[in-house]
């Protein structure tokens, strides 16, 4: 058994890293992540769940997608941008507290949230959580609809899979 890796198969994904322009976007929850922070500012062990978000957007008339990382600090004075996140996303049980919200059942849920982008001490830009809108007050129209009707299904003749044909698929 060859257990060698060819080298000229091999693709990087480069659309992770691409900072998207200041505006509103639909997003997907990829996935998150439990930890605890590390920062002085944080009460010690503070808990944190960071959560991956996948935004699709139009590049050369092509979806492509981005990725946004973006941190929930578990402790009291971070629980508004926590409330906000499940919130967004349909989470939040309509009465009680956040405390009775299951974190896990967020992966592949959507929601509208406003990115802005940011410079950091070593001059790398990045895209940054503005805030998350509330789906009843989420604007009707926001910088990546095109590309988020598009990203499951044809563009310039393309196909993700074959549930998305209109016709018999065999092979």
């Amino acid at each position: 058994m060859d257990n060698q890796i060819n080298m000229e198969n091999l693709t990087l994904d480069d659309n992770t890293f691409e900072v998207l322009p200041d505006g509103d976007y639909r997003f997907t929850v990829k996935s998150h992540e439990v930890g605890y922070a590390t920062s002085e500012k944080m009460p010690p062990n503070t808990q944190t769940v960071l959560c991956m978000l996948e935004i699709p957007y139009m590049k050369d008339g092509m979806v492509q997608f981005a990725t946004v990382r973006n941190q929930l600090n578990l402790y009291s004075k971070g629980m508004f941008a926590v409330r906000q996140f499940t919130d967004s996303i349909g989470l939040t049980p309509e009465k009680g507290r956040i405390s009775g919200v299951n974190l896990n059942d967020m992966d592949g849920k959507t929601g509208v949230c406003a990115l802005n982008t940011y410079e950091s001490k070593n001059g790398n830009e990045f895209n940054n959580v503005q805030m998350f809108y509330v789906p009843s007050k989420a604007p009707l129209k926001t910088a990546n609809d095109e590309a988020w009707k598009n990203k499951d299904g044809y563009l310039n003749g393309g196909f993700t899979n074959a549930g998305d044909l209109d016709v018999p698929f065999t092979i």
